[in-house]
């Protein structure tokens, strides 16, 4: 998102925030936008790097199935902890990645 529309919309949520957590919402707001900070980052990794190690394959291959494959499941981008929750995990042994889709999500071509 653009700067000046990400201020605007952070200074938003803070004030609302300051309203029901007083000064509170320091803390809360830093943790927020740490968090926020990390789920962005790991979203830019996906699209933009194989993943790292072997033990996240699935991880990465379970968002990109999110992108092309059906787009109601598959929303864990640095956890699929909740898509197991709320049953919206693809069954990873039966869904195989298209490679050509996969390198066009890609941030940069391969």
């Amino acid at each position: 998102m653009p700067p000046v529309p990400s201020i605007i919309l952070a200074s938003i949520i803070f004030l609302s925030l300051y309203l029901v957590m007083a000064e509170n919402v320091f803390v809360f707001f830093a943790g927020f936008l740490l968090g926020y900070l990390m789920y962005g980052s790991m979203h830019f990794a996906i699209h933009a790097w194989n993943p790292p190690f072997k033990w996240m394959k699935p991880l990465w291959r379970n968002h990109h199935l999110h992108h092309y494959k059906d787009e109601h499941k598959g929303f864990g981008v640095s956890t699929t902890i909740w898509d197991r929750v709320f049953g919206t995990m693809f069954d990873l042994k039966k869904e195989k990645e298209d490679k050509e889709k996969v390198r066009e999500l890609m941030y940069v071509k391969r």
